[in-house]
């Protein structure tokens, strides 16, 4: 197991500060919602209400996380060790960094009216040429990978934050689910 590990995950530092990131992002995004919605929610739910939807929020958030980083151990154990693997969190984070503007464009773009497929493919294909253009500008440009590194370093103590509230939260949604 220790092997397959080596051969295909990146290191596990590399992992937890592309974690923290992502979390960062979703988490935060996730409590910003959570606020705008809590005047709203004030006027019909009681303070254990107001609890239980707020773990509702952070448990999502934390499961959206994970599958994130899921997907990007995905797809850099499918790519070369030299274009991905070695250096995973500084081109995790440009990846992060445009998928997380992507979706709050999008979701400011999107009202009451479905689009069309053709907008989405296209918002997809956008999203996705951002995400390798700032890759490659990140990678190439040595200040630029220092400044990535730097910054995903600073963010990870958001792990030691984010990360227990969203298992807390976890446990007591899948209690509320039992009981």
């Amino acid at each position: 197991m220790k092997e397959f590990a080596s051969k295909f995950l990146p290191a596990h530092s590399q992992i937890l500060m592309t974690l923290a990131m992502i979390v960062l992002v979703v988490h935060s995004w996730s409590v910003r919602f959570y606020f705008f919605r809590f005047p709203s929610y004030m006027l019909y739910l009681d303070i254990g209400q107001l609890a239980a939807v707020f773990a509702y929020y952070m448990a999502f958030a934390l499961l959206e996380s994970l599958a994130f980083l899921l997907i990007l151990l995905v797809v850099q154990a499918i790519l070369p060790a030299n274009w991905y693997r070695n250096a995973f969190a500084v081109t995790s984070f440009p990846v992060v960094l445009a998928a997380a503007i992507s979706a709050y464009l999008l979701q400011n773009t999107l009202t009451n009216d479905y689009p069309g497929a053709r907008f989405l493919i296209l918002w997809a294909a956008a999203t996705l040429a951002a995400m390798v253009a700032l890759v490659l500008l990140v990678r190439l440009l040595k200040p630029a990978t220092k400044l990535v590194n730097f910054l995903a370093e600073q963010i990870s103590i958001m792990n030691f934050l984010y990360i227990p509230i969203g298992v807390i939260s976890l446990i007591v949604v899948l209690v509320r689910l039992v009981i």
